[in-house]
């Protein structure tokens, strides 16, 4: 099996580069609202009164959406095009965000926590597979090795703007301005990113199409194990990220700006982690020997993370170290996407189903770790699910090469 197919769609001449940025650029914007909760959820309990298992729901709610109907909206994506269905999730963000700072019953704020993460869904599967039409195939590696920062990049950007607004204007204040960031950002590429041709294709038609490609996708063992290989990571990440500022606070009585920000370095240090993983995929390794790499070191790092005898310096350093090495994982199963689509015109679609599988393990994480510490009465307990995880994502690795092999 070729390990980078040519796109069909590329162009003729060089690769739009300026383009390309710009659709990073959303999956950063988009991220924001992944990152946006966490320096916050101490003020959100404190007005709602939420417990922290509630206040993990504040963080998994936001991928319900994504969970339910990942491969449904790549196949929709891939039939109504990609172009229009990104700026449509940008603007839908942008309401949920404003209605979220507007809200004044923890209801209405999670339901926009669910129209935001609607949205965020939508930017993600659309984003690589414009990604994938305007790159040329040399350059289609790079492309989506820049694509695969967007989240650790929105997250850590958004901690380190948190403490700046919040401080004047509260958290409702950081949802209202992510509203208006999001609202620019779709003006933005609705005005610099190509239309592709219309299919002219007949309603019935469109419908036939989303539900075959769907079927096809959703029946493929390797955007199956890619979208599994994904939870297995995005399940640790969420959870260890999500609690950081509020292991900060609580064990080491950080104020929350301070913890925000020690949060988005930790976050920003699994960018070059992404990058690096595109690299060296560019160089020869292998897709099984980063993801097992990644799961190992990822799972180890926990062990020191939450270690309560270790210094505080050894367990921030563990942290940083867990995000960097996490970095290379990601990589390795977005750049999958292109390689093990059904189809070159399927590539959204087995996006969808990443993305899936990625909000499992976020919907999952958060509770699960919340539910457990509870249940122990401590941090130290947290190794047990995220080692098991880790665990898991080594064992789909080798499955992953068994398929790649050559044939």
């Amino acid at each position: 099996m070729q390990d980078q197919p040519a796109s069909p769609t590329s162009p003729a001449g060089r690769t739009p580069w300026a383009a390309v940025l710009i659709l990073i650029g959303a999956g950063v914007a988009a991220s924001f609202q992944v990152g946006k909760a966490p320096p916050v959820l101490t003020a959100m309990r404190e007005e709602f009164g939420m417990s922290l298992f509630l206040a993990g729901w504040i963080l998994g709610t936001f991928n319900v959406i994504g969970l339910a109907l990942g491969s449904f909206s790549g196949a929709v994506a891939d039939a109504l095009g990609h172009r229009r269905l990104l700026i449509l999730g940008l603007f839908t963000q942008a309401a949920a965000s404003l209605a979220g700072g507007l809200s004044q019953h923890i209801r209405l704020l999670f339901f926009s926590r669910v129209l935001e993460g609607l949205g965020f869904l939508v930017v993600a599967v659309c984003g690589p597979a414009l990604i994938v039409r305007l790159a040329r195939a040399r350059d289609l590696r790079l492309a989506l090795s820049g694509w695969s920062c967007y989240v650790p990049t929105g997250m850590s950007a958004i901690m380190l703007i948190a403490p700046l607004i919040t401080g004047p204007f509260g958290w409702r204040g950081l949802w209202i301005f992510n509203a208006l960031i999001l609202g620019g950002y779709a003006l933005l590429v609705r005005a610099f990113i190509p239309r592709a041709p219309r299919r002219g294709d007949p309603m019935g038609g469109i419908l036939s199409r989303i539900f075959r490609d769907l079927l096809r996708t959703s029946t493929s063992l390797g955007p199956i194990l890619l979208a599994l290989t994904f939870s297995t990571y995005t399940l640790q990440w969420l959870a260890v990220m999500g609690f950081l500022p509020t292991l900060l606070v609580e064990q080491y009585g950080l104020g929350t700006g301070l913890a925000s920000i020690l949060t988005a370095v930790v976050v920003a240090a699994n960018v070059p982690g992404n990058l690096a993983g595109g690299w060296l995929m560019g160089k020869g390794a292998g897709r099984r020997s980063l993801i097992a790499t990644a799961s190992l070191l990822m799972g180890l790092s926990s062990l020191v993370i939450y270690a309560e005898g270790f210094p505080f310096w050894l367990r921030y350093a563990g942290c940083l170290f867990f995000a960097g090495i996490g970095g290379l994982l990601p990589a390795a199963v977005i750049s999958g996407a292109p390689v093990h689509a059904p189809t070159p015109n399927l590539v959204a679609t087995t996006n969808g189903l990443l993305m899936q599988g990625s909000q499992l393990g976020q919907v999952a994480g958060p509770p699960a770790l919340a539910l457990l510490i509870s249940r122990a009465g401590g941090w130290h307990a947290a190794p047990w699910l995220l080692c098991g995880s880790a665990g898991l994502g080594i064992l789909l690795s080798f499955w992953l090469a068994f398929l790649e092999r050559p044939r």
